[in-house]
């Protein structure tokens, strides 16, 4: 599962894209507790499902999975196909390389399919969002706008350490190893993974991902 979205909500952070790639040579990327793990070898694109076009494109490129976005008001992501995770600790490197700072990057978990799914993005502006995108094409986000924080550092060529913890209904959402924010939500307990990226009023984004390890939680 791999694709885009054409997306039209009611705020300024309103029209969104997909894409990824970045990396940290130190994360420990082994142990008993890893389930996953991924260095994005380059020219292998291993479980992930890639695609390209003139709108976007997904590559693994110099040891990272890059998406890159040419058109404003769109999200790509690339869906890693198997194995479907219920519990866990994803974490990943994530660095904006190119484009607009208010564009946003970031993970997507427990798809159900390209219509169901969790996601948590940053934006190199340093604001965040968490969200649930349902069956019926609506959004329900469990804040009550994009966040600020101060725990997101800003700009290009900068890279972030996001992780999402799943435990049951219990999701916790981090950068840089702080903690931004938990809820509780029952609405998917397993699915997918990916990485994605987004588009607002330009386009020219390129994101990074690097060195993303599942763990038991």
């Amino acid at each position: 599962m791999s694709g885009k979205l054409r997306l039209f909500l009611p705020s300024a952070f309103c029209l969104l894209a997909f894409l990824s790639a970045c990396g940290n040579d130190r994360v420990v990327l082994e142990g008993p507790d890893v389930v996953f793990a991924d260095a994005f070898t380059g020219g292998q694109t291993g479980e992930w499902l890639v695609e390209g076009d003139d709108a976007g494109r997904t590559a693994v490129l110099n040891e990272q999975l890059v998406i890159a976005i040419e058109e404003p008001q769109l999200l790509q992501y690339s869906t890693l196909a198997e194995p479907i995770f219920a519990d866990f600790a994803l974490e990943v490197d994530a660095t904006q390389l190119g484009g607009d700072l208010e564009s946003s990057y970031g993970l997507l978990f427990r798809m159900q399919n390209p219509g169901q799914f969790y996601r948590f993005d940053i934006t190199g502006s340093g604001m965040y969002v968490v969200e649930r995108h349902n069956g019926d094409g609506t959004w329900t986000r469990f804040l009550d706008d994009w966040t600020e924080s101060e725990a997101i550092k800003q700009g290009l060529s900068v890279t972030n350490r996001l992780k999402v913890v799943a435990q049951g209904a219990t999701l916790s959402f981090y950068v840089n190893d702080q903690l931004l924010n938990q809820f509780n939500d029952a609405s998917y307990a397993a699915g997918q993974i990916a990485l994605d990226a987004g588009t607002f009023g330009h386009g020219g984004l390129k994101v990074a991902f690097d060195n993303l390890v599942v763990r038991n939680p």
